[in-house]
């Protein structure tokens, strides 16, 4: 659920005059807890770790029909003990979200500095973003678009841990309601955070929840009392309290402490899409569907008798007594002489259900936007044309997130440089960064090398680099080529003078 600063105003006049902070907040997480939005949160990460709706259906209970003496029709539900209850579980959902992650941060990004070549400031700079985009950095952008996947936004924590060290987290949207401004709501203004924790009183658990209310400046801390209410957290000492403490020592004592904040909410959002909708939205009915009827035809399968026997005319005996003289005798006397026994043989519709399930497949591969690597097709056109062509969905619902985040990075980015500028009395400048996701995509390796090597001197050698198949990480390999390009020359230079010393 989005907030903007007018729905605050609107919920402090609804309550009252007076502001009544308990009220606030339980208003305020009553009301997220049971959005539509959370609650296709829910779903999205349900589906991503395969817990799908189909696991909820009992396929060994159905609804029979009946009609009494006076026609009138009943429907009772009806219990079979002896069907069988197996649930397929088919990951589409999954398969999509990873398939798109992977295509966006298969390969870690480039990220650069205007001037670097010229200015040895900018390239400290440059030098000092590349060594932060390590492995970890690029762990967190797959977990962010996941995340953002699953659940229509996703949010990165940026904060000090105890020992001064610049760290940052995912914190789940499930636990984050963001206000933003009330004119463009782009602007973020607020992020209120809560989760759950477990209380021990005697020998009860309770759950109860912690509140974190973020602003530009500091963060208020409340906690979950009984009924429902809130209160200020009151084993916090300072509360609120600043982003974080700059702590001075003295020979292992604490001299003194100053309050310090980012200036801006240390939190970063990055939406999915403009409508923060999640990748499951558009398909969930198609997945149930493809599930209920793949379950349905597995039970059907599973319980199969592949002979019955018609019987006419034989009584005094059960049918196990029948069914046990077939067994030894492979014959049964049959008393009236209108009487037959015949064998028949059930089959199932198997075509028509497989070319059913065949659709939905096509559906939800074209609906989800994604490849379907199985097809038959796929790997008969190489050529570059074709495959790009067969990227094409996958590349428009990728376009819609990567420009979110790439403005999500440059916001990170922005936290740590101002983190560099304060350690370091620098004055780096996050808006001299240019960034760039490199996505993953099959190819034909020599078409695209031998483009390469016709846009020499025509395009630079760093977005070269960033499209080569063989390179993984740009800025490593310009350093792995800036040192070969040294050692050649210091060789060179060996050379030189041993010839020189040869002349003489």
């Amino acid at each position: 659920m989005f907030l903007t600063e007018t729905d605050l105003i609107n919920l402090r006049l609804t309550i009252g005059s007076k502001l009544n902070e308990s009220e606030i907040v339980e208003a305020l997480l009553r009301d997220d807890i049971m959005s539509p939005q959370k609650l296709h949160m829910a779903e999205g990460e349900r589906y991503y770790v395969c817990e799908h709706d189909v696991m909820k259906k009992d396929f060994s209970k159905t609804i029979i029909s009946e009609s009494d003496s006076g026609d009138e029709e009943r429907r009772i539900p009806f219990v079979n003990p002896n069907r069988s209850n197996h649930h397929n579980i088919n990951p589409f959902h999954k398969i999509l979200v990873d398939q798109k992650a992977s295509y966006m941060i298969g390969r870690e990004p480039t990220i650069s500095v205007i001037g670097a070549e010229k200015d040895s400031g900018k390239k400290i700079y440059e030098s000092l973003l590349s060594e932060f985009a390590d492995e970890g950095f690029n762990e967190l952008l797959s977990d962010w678009v996941i995340g953002a996947s699953n659940k229509g936004f996703e949010c990165v924590h940026v904060y000090y841990d105890e020992s001064g060290e610049f760290r940052y987290n995912i914190a789940p949207a499930n636990e984050i309601i963001p206000i933003y401004d009330s004119l463009h709501e782009t602007d973020l203004q607020e992020v209120i955070r809560y989760y759950d924790i477990t209380v021990i009183k005697g020998k009860e658990k309770y759950l109860r929840k912690r509140v974190e209310w973020w602003t530009k400046t500091d963060v208020t801390y409340y906690t979950e009392i009984e009924n429902k209410r809130f209160i200020k957290d009151t084993e916090k000492p300072h509360n609120p309290a600043p982003h974080w403490w700059d702590i001075v020592k003295l020979n292992g004592f604490e001299k003194r402490r100053e309050k310090h904040s980012w200036g801006r909410v240390p939190f970063i959002i990055l939406r999915n899409n403009s409508k923060s909708t999640t990748d499951l939205q558009s398909i969930k009915g198609l997945i149930d569907a493809y599930d209920l009827l793949s379950s349905e035809g597995t039970n059907n399968f599973l319980d199969l008798v592949e002979l019955y026997w018609v019987i006419q005319g034989y009584g005094g005996e059960t049918a196990n007594a029948i069914a046990e003289r077939l067994r030894i005798n492979r014959a049964v006397h049959v008393n009236d002489s209108t009487g037959k026994v015949e064998a028949k043989q059930v089959s199932l519709p198997v075509e028509g259900r497989i070319a059913y399930l065949e659709m939905l497949r096509r559906d939800i591969y074209h609906f989800g936007q994604g490849i379907d690597t199985d097809s038959d097709t796929f790997g008969n056109a190489p050529s570059g044309v074709s495959l790009k062509f067969r990227y094409t969905l996958l590349d428009l619902k990728a376009n819609a997130l990567v420009s979110k985040l790439k403005r999500a990075i440059k916001e990170l980015l922005w936290f740590y440089t101002d983190h560099c500028n304060r350690r370091s009395k620098t004055e780096y400048s996050v808006s001299d960064v240019q960034l760039s996701i490199n996505k993953t995509m099959i190819t034909n390796d020599s078409e695209t090398v031998q483009m390469i090597m016709q846009s020499k001197g025509i395009v630079s050698d760093k977005t070269l680099l960033s499209k080569h198949p063989f390179v993984d990480d740009v800025n490593a390999e310009l350093l792995e080529l800036e040192q070969q390009e040294e050692q050649s020359i210091k060789k060179y230079a060996e050379y030189q003078n041993l010839g020189d010393g040869g002349e003489e």
